[in-house]
C-alpha cells in the first residue's frame, strides 16, 4: 500500500512540474514580418516583425533561425558616439502585454550568409528561440526594396 502511494504522489509530482513548464511557455503573437529584397551583390539580408507578448509573464528571445541563411541573430541599431552602429541582442525581454516592433533603424533580424537572393514574393520561413524553450515558426513575405 505504501509503495503505490509513493507512485501516486511520484506521478502526480510529475504531472504538476508538467503542468507549470506549459504555463511558463512563451505567449507571443507575431505579425508583420517581412524581409528586404536582396540588395545585388550583398550576401547578407535584414528581417521585421511585430512580438506582442500576450501572455502575463515575461517571454525572453535568444535567438533566431532560418534555413534561408547561414547564420542569423536578433540584432539593434544604436547611436553611439554620432554613429548608427549595429550590435547583437544576445537576450531579449519582453514584458507582459508589451508591443516589440522590429523595423529599419531598430531591432531586426540579421540574416548572414543569404543563400540564395531574396526576391520580392519570396517567402523566409524563420523560428524565434525563447529562453523557457519556447519556439514559434512564422513566414515573411520578401518585400521590394524602396
Amino acid at each position: 500500500m505504501r509503495t503505490t502511494s509513493l507512485l501516486c504522489a511520484a506521478v502526480a509530482s510529475m504531472v504538476l512540474a508538467l503542468a507549470s513548464q506549459a504555463v511558463l511557455a512563451a505567449e507571443v503573437e507575431i505579425s508583420n514580418a517581412w524581409v528586404k529584397e536582396s540588395i545585388p551583390g550583398s550576401e547578407n539580408g535584414a528581417g521585421y516583425l511585430t512580438i506582442t507578448n500576450t501572455g502575463i509573464e515575461s517571454a525572453t528571445v535568444i535567438g533566431v533561425s532560418t534555413e534561408s541563411a547561414r547564420a542569423s541573430e536578433v540584432h539593434q541599431h544604436i547611436l553611439r558616439d554620432g554613429m548608427m552602429r549595429m550590435r547583437r541582442v544576445p537576450e531579449l525581454p519582453i514584458a507582459p502585454n508589451e508591443t516589440l516592433v522590429f523595423q529599419p533603424g531598430g531591432y531586426h533580424l540579421m540574416l548572414f550568409g543569404v543563400k540564395k537572393p531574396f526576391r520580392a514574393g519570396d517567402q523566409v520561413e524563420f523560428t524565434l528561440k525563447f529562453s523557457d524553450g519556447y519556439q514559434a515558426t512564422f513566414t515573411a513575405e520578401v518585400q521590394p526594396i524602396r
